[in-house]
């Protein structure tokens, strides 16, 4: 059995997961709310970490596409 391509790095995966990140920013934009990890942060009552969430979702997101696309 080859097992080298069990090791190799799958870029469409860094891209999918890119992309869902992308959708967790997106819809915590229009919703008010963030998902993640650590919980939930709403806009109105922690302004700080959502805007702070948000921008990290967005530049993970971009940098895992560009890896998984272009690294």
């Amino acid at each position: 059995m080859n097992f080298d391509s069990l090791r190799k790095p799958w870029p469409l995966g860094v891209v999918l997961f890119g992309l869902l990140m992308l959708l967790l920013a997106v819809i915590g934009t229009f919703t008010g709310k963030t998902y993640g990890r650590g919980g939930n942060a709403d806009r109105a009552e922690e302004p700080v970490t959502y805007w702070l969430t948000l921008v990290i979702q967005y530049l993970g997101a971009a940098f895992l596409i560009w890896y998984g696309l272009y690294g």
